[in-house]
């Protein structure tokens, strides 16, 4: 029993985009996260790593791939001066009952690392992280992905299974 994390991936084109947007974030000296490019769509306390990957391949066997619309842009409350800044997927039907129906199975792990993923108390937080940096560079920042144009229609491909911290176990890809 250990903690993991499940992500869904994009498109090779978004996962372009925004990988160059990352990267002109790590130019200007802001942290950008380790994690591939993604949208977290839980993360687990104490789950058997067999059990959550025989449900994540379930799951993306039995669900076609997702139009996600990238278009807000958003912080996290500061936390000792620091945001982390991100884009926000529209909330469609097809994506939230995606989001919803992969949490049908073992939200009870949904605890901790898992607290703003779950959907116990119907408002998770969907998002992809973009970068990490003090409020006095939010503005800075924020022109930094106007000026890149990252809002866009894209699509979630596949689900990944990573460890936490991290590191990938499984990828399913969606129908």
């Amino acid at each position: 029993m250990s903690n993991y994390v499940v992500i869904a991936r994009f498109d090779r084109i978004t996962d372009g985009i925004l990988n160059k947007l990352r990267k002109s974030f790590a130019n200007a000296g802001y942290s950008v996260p380790e994690w591939p490019i993604h949208i977290t769509i839980a993360a687990y306390e104490n789950m058997d790593e067999k059990r959550l990957c025989d449900w994540t391949e379930a799951f993306c066997e039995s669900h076609t791939r997702v139009d996600v619309h990238l278009c807000s842009l958003g912080t996290f409350l500061p936390n000792n001066n620091s945001n982390v800044l991100y884009l926000a997927p529209a909330y469609s039907k097809t994506f939230v009952d995606f989001y919803y129906g992969f949490h049908q199975k073992y939200e009870e792990y949904c605890t901790g690392i898992g607290r703003y993923n779950s959907i116990k108390d119907d408002s998770p937080s969907i998002h992809c992280t973009i970068a990490e940096m003090d409020t006095d560079h939010l503005q800075n920042a924020m022109k930094l992905v106007f000026d890149r144009n990252c809002f866009k229609q894209a699509k979630i491909t596949a689900l990944e299974v990573y460890t936490y911290p991290m590191s990938l176990i499984k990828r399913f890809e969606l129908k």
